[in-house]
C-alpha cells in the first residue's frame, strides 16, 4: 500500500519538481555555501537526534548548511518533504528511511533531479544512492543475545528460555536484522522466541503497553530484547510493576544518555550501543566526497559495541565521542 501511494505522488509531483530544482540551481553562485538535508523518519527519538546532530557538528567544521527534514514516522510525509527539498534547490540528500520498501520512489525522484542521495542506516530494497552508512544490525543484535544467553546460563535457565523482541518495523531492513542477530543467538543455545512486536509509533507508552502484555501472555518469559531507546525505556516500568526485574533479562539496541544512566543504576542488563554521531560524521564526509566527484565507498559499516554495568565506565570516552554528541554531554 505504500509503494501504491508512493508512486502515485511521484506521478503528480515529478515534473513540477524537477522544474523548480533546475531554476534553482541556475541561480547558484560558484561561493554558494553547500546545502545538505538530513531527512529522518522522526525527531521525537532520541537515535535519530543524535545521528543529526552528529551532522551537524561534522557540517559546522566544513562550513555546510544542514536542513533537518522531519517525516514524522510517515513514508508519505518522508517522499513530501524529499519533493520539497528538491524545489529548493538542496545540493545533496542524507536520508534515514522511514521503511526499507518506501525509499525507492523517494531515490527515483532524487535521481531525476541530479541530486546525490547517502543513505544513513536502515537501507532500501532497491533503487540508487551513492552511498550506504549502516549499523552492522546482524552483529550488534547477536551480541545482545549472546549477552542473553551467559546471563540466562549463570541463573540456569537457558535450556528451552522463552524470549521475546520489541522491534522497529519488520519492513525496515535493520529491523529484520536485529530480529534475525538476536534470534540465531538465542536459539543456537536452546532458547525460543516466542513472540516479536513490531513498533508502530516508537513511543515509551507503546512499548510498556507491549511489556505488559508479553508478561500476562508468557508468564515463564526469561528474556526480553527491545531493539531500540524508546522501547527499553517502556519495558523498564512494566517490568517492575510485575516484580521481575531479577528473573528477566532485559537488553536493548541503540544507547541514549537515558538508557545507559538506567542501566548505570542497575534496572536491566545491557546495550547493544549503536554509534549514531558517528555514522552522521560518516554520512556527511561522504556526501561531500560525492559532490568534490571523489571516489566513495558504496559501503560504510559502522560496528556497535557492548556496554554493561561492568564495562560502561571504561567505555565512558567511546560513548561519549561517538554515541552523545558532545552538546549532549
Amino acid at each position: 500500500m505504500k509503494r501504491v501511494i508512493a508512486v502515485m505522488l511521484i506521478a503528480a509531483l515529478a515534473c513540477a519538481g524537477l522544474f523548480a530544482a533546475g531554476s534553482a540551481d541556475k541561480g547558484k553562485g560558484k561561493d554558494k555555501k553547500v546545502t545538505i538535508a538530513y531527512v529522518t523518519p522522526g525527531l521525537d527519538v532520541p537515535f535519530w537526534r543524535d545521528l543529526a546532530e552528529g551532522i551537524h557538528m561534522e557540517a559546522a567544521k566544513l562550513n555546510v548548511k544542514i536542513i533537518d527534514s522531519d517525516s514524522r514516522n510517515s513514508a508519505a510525509t518522508q517522499l513530501k518533504n524529499v519533493q520539497d527539498l528538491i524545489t529548493a534547490g538542496v545540493d545533496g540528500i542524507i536520508i534515514s528511511p522511514t521503511d526499507s520498501a518506501s525509499c525507492p520512489p523517494v531515490l527515483e525522484l532524487a535521481e531525476k533531479a541530479k541530486i546525490p542521495v547517502v543513505i544513513c542506516d536502515i537501507g532500501t530494497d532497491s533503487g540508487n544512492y551513492a552511498s550506504f552508512v549502516i549499523t552492522d544490525n546482524y552483529g550488534g543484535a547477536k551480541m545482545a543475545g549472546q549477552y542473553t544467553v551467559e546471563a540466562l546460563k549463570k541463573l540456569g535457565a537457558m535450556q528451552g528460555a522463552e524470549v521475546a523482541v520489541i522491534d522497529v518495523s519488520l519492513s525496515r531492513a535493520n529491523g529484520r536484522n536485529r530480529l534475525a542477530g538476536y534470534k540465531d543467538a538465542v536459539e543456537a543455545a536452546g532458547g525460543k522466541v516466542v513472540a516479536v512486536l513490531e513498533a508502530k509509533d516508537y513511543t515509551r507508552a507503546e512499548s510498556m503497553r507491549f511489556t505488559q502484555d508479553l508478561i500476562v501472555a508468557h508468564p515463564n518469559l526469561k528474556a526480553l530484547f527491545a531493539a531500540f531507546d524508546e522501547a527499553v525505556m517502556g519495558a523498564l516500568p512494566a517490568i517492575e510493576t510485575a516484580g521481575k526485574q531479577k528473573s528477566l533479562v532485559l537488553t536493548s539496541f541503540d544507547g541514549s544518555m537515558e538508557s545507559v544512566a538506567a542501566l548505570k543504576e542497575g534496572k536491566f542488563s545491557a546495550i547493544s550501543a549503536q554509534q549514531g554521531p558517528l555514522m552522521g560524521r560518516k554520512a556527511l564526509d561522504a556526501m561531500m566526497d560525492v559532490l568534490a566527484k571523489k571516489e566513495v565507498a558504496k559501503k560504510i559499516d559502522i560496528s556497535c559495541f557492548m556496554v554493561t554495568a561492568e564495562n560502561v565506565n571504561s567505555v565512558k570516552a567511546q560513548l561519549e565521542e561517538n554515541v552523545f554528541p558532545p552538546a549532549k554531554k
